[in-house]
Parts: C-alpha cells; sequence; structure tokens
C-alpha cells in the first residue's frame, strides 16, 4: 500500500526540498524504508526488516510512481484585476491545486528534484505509491483534483472490480467526468465529491463547503462502498483499508479506517510541532536537516502555526508525531483548530480476513 504527506498552514509555508526530500525519514526514502512508532517496537537501524511492515499493513516498497499537488495563488493574481475579479466577473481570490505526477522514484526523478528545490507552500498532498491491480501510470497516481478539493488513498478496495458499475451508478454526471484513470481511489474519490457538492455540476468542485460537510462526504462514501460489497458479494466480502485525506486548500479531513475487527488499518500520524524541524530557516537540534544550507537564525517559536498528516513520521523525534486511532477521523478547520473523532461505523460493516 501507498505512503503519503500533507502539510496545511494558514501562515507558514514549507519548501518541497524541506519536507519531502531531505527529512530523516522523508516520503522520497519510504520507497523502501519505514517507520512506524507505536504500532511495531523497532529502532530506526532495523527499519529494513519486512516483517515489521506486514503485521502493521503497510507495502514494504511503495515503487508505482509519485504525485505531488501544492495550492498556489498564481492563477488568481494573475486573472484578477485591480477590482478582485476576474474576466469574468466572479470572485477568484484564493489558492488552488498545481500538480505533478510520474512513473520514476521520486530520488530518481530530476524534475521532481528541481521542483521541489525551488516551489513553497502552505498547502501540500504528496504520494508515492504502490499499485494494487492497475496500470503504472501518472494518471493513476494520486493526489486526484476535482476543481479546487484534492484527495488521496492509501490502502485498497478490496474486490473493487466486481462493485466498480454499482459505484459509478451512484456519482454525479459531474464526478464520473473528472475521472481520468481506472484505480479504485479515483472512484472513492469521485464519489466523494458527489456527496460533499451534492450532484452539483462541475462548477461546484470551486465552491468552499464546511469541514463538517467534507468528513460527512467522506463518511458517505466510504458507507456506499462497503454496503455494495455486503449487497453484491456477501459473506465473501473482505476487509478494506481505506486512508484517506482531503483538502480544499483551506481545511483539512484525514481518515483512517478498516472494517475488521481486529486488524489495524495502515499506518496514520499527526503532528503540530515537526514543521519546525523539516524548514531549514528554524533553529533545530532534535533531528535536523542534515544540510549545509540549514539556516539556524529563527527560532522555534517564530513559526507559524501548521498540521502535517503522514503515513509515516518524517522525522525520528517520536515526541512530535501523534497516532491516529483505527476508525478515526481528523477535521482541521481555519484558524488552526482540529479535533479527532471517532468515525461512524456499524458491527455489520466487519468483513472476515483477506489480503491487502
Amino acid at each position: 500500500m501507498c505512503r503519503w504527506f500533507a502539510y496545511i498552514s494558514p501562515t507558514e509555508p514549507c519548501l518541497l526540498q524541506d519536507v519531502l526530500v531531505t527529512p530523516s525519514n522523508s516520503l522520497s526514502g519510504q520507497v523502501h524504508d519505514h517507520y512506524l512508532p507505536g504500532l511495531i517496537a523497532h529502532d530506526p537501524k532495523d527499519l529494513n526488516n519486512g516483517d515489521h511492515l506486514i503485521k502493521a499493513r503497510n507495502s514494504v516498497y511503495n515503487i508505482d510512481g509519485l504525485g505531488v499537488a501544492w495550492y498556489t495563488s498564481s492563477q488568481s493574481d494573475f486573472e484578477r484585476g485591480d477590482s478582485g475579479e476576474s474576466s469574468d466577473g466572479t470572485q477568484k481570490e484564493g489558492l488552488r491545486p498545481a500538480v505533478y505526477k510520474t512513473v520514476q522514484p521520486p530520488l530518481n526523478d530530476m524534475n521532481f528534484k528541481s521542483l521541489a528545490a525551488n516551489v513553497e507552500t502552505r498547502v501540500l498532498f504528496a504520494h508515492i505509491r504502490a499499485a494494487s491491480g492497475t496500470p503504472v501510470t501518472p494518471v493513476n497516481n494520486h493526489p486526484f483534483v476535482f476543481g479546487r478539493h484534492v484527495f488521496m488513498h492509501n490502502g485498497v478496495v478490496n474486490q473493487f472490480t466486481a462493485i466498480k458499475r454499482d459505484l459509478c451508478n451512484h456519482m454525479s454526471s459531474a464526478a464520473f467526468s473528472e475521472i481520468k484513470g481506472g484505480t479504485d481511489s479515483e472512484h472513492v474519490a469521485a464519489l466523494y465529491m458527489t456527496y460533499l457538492s451534492e450532484d452539483g455540476d462541475v462548477s461546484s468542485f470551486e465552491n468552499e463547503y464546511s469541514v463538517e460537510r467534507m468528513a460527512n462526504a467522506l463518511n458517505k462514501a466510504v458507507s456506499v462502498v462497503i454496503e455494495a460489497q455486503k449487497r453484491i458479494l456477501g459473506n465473501t466480502a473482505r476487509p478494506n483499508s481505506l486512508n484517506l485525506c482531503v483538502t480544499d486548500g483551506i481545511k483539512l479531513v484525514a481518515y483512517r479506517f478498516r472494517n475488521h475487527a481486529t486488524q489495524e488499518p495502515p499506518s496514520l500520524y499527526y503532528s503540530t510541532k515537526a514543521g519546525t524541524t523539516l524548514n531549514r530557516k528554524y533553529r533545530d537540534t532534535a533531528d535536523g536537516i542534515d544540510s549545509p544550507d540549514r539556516f539556524s537564525g529563527l527560532s522555534e517559536e517564530a513559526h507559524g502555526n501548521h498540521l502535517i498528516v503522514a503515513s509515516e513520521p518524517s522525522t525520528y523525534k517520536k515526541s512530535d508525531w501523534h497516532l491516529i486511532g483505527k476508525n478515526q477521523c481528523l477535521m482541521s478547520s481555519p484558524g488552526h483548530t482540529f479535533e479527532v473523532l471517532d468515525v461512524p461505523y456499524s458491527k455489520d460493516w466487519d468483513a472476515e480476513d483477506g489480503d491487502a
């Protein structure tokens, strides 16, 4: 299964290189190295022990593609005139996503390395893929973009081909038309957009919605998947791993989920402190970036509020990271307020043991 990293801050930009490439356990290195505090007991020197990763329901290797989505105001800055309106008379203020995708491993892709060294953003989604049956091609890489909204997934919808047609029948025409690839993840994203926008047309994907509505749309998408499996597959339905993350550039919702009585979902953590460690402008002595460019002139207190949600901690400073519990949802609102809540769940959703 895949690995992903999300960063959001109302004021503090991050440099892609600082958060995705140079940290001790950066996403770029999670192609083959892993660190899972709170789930398995190990030291960094033991990270290549694949048995640990199997027990934690995480793929040992994530080699099937990279995707990065970062939010920028460039489009609205150039479309807006002195009145603050675009040429068609509508308000265009705010951040919108830009995307880069490749099937190259991150550290082998010179284009990605150049972007990472020269792009800063206050909202970032990044994902490395372990394919689960669909072709290895950029169009199947996460994150998936629907207007201003971005979606990514770690895990698998089990027996997806058996329920794919049924899931499509639940989608709005607008959401279905935006699907470009063949993954289970992008189809769940389209379900999410259907319930988020209440069957609206494509223009509704540019709208901002409340964080509660975003969480409810994820809940509905997950329930539709499981109910389709139960209805079509009966007792042969197997459990799903659905670590989902969505943002509109202002708010963020992250989901750690598996519909099994005892098995854990893939790992998922959050941090409100690690951004200082991952930013070369700020002092840090616990787990700093090993770079001659590290600047130590700014204090930790000067760093703005931020939230990171990631499949694995990017640093070995364990106290900075918190494991999100099984079947819990993190909801982050403007003003740097967030909460972690249990997701709606029925024991009827529990499936029998299965792979993935």
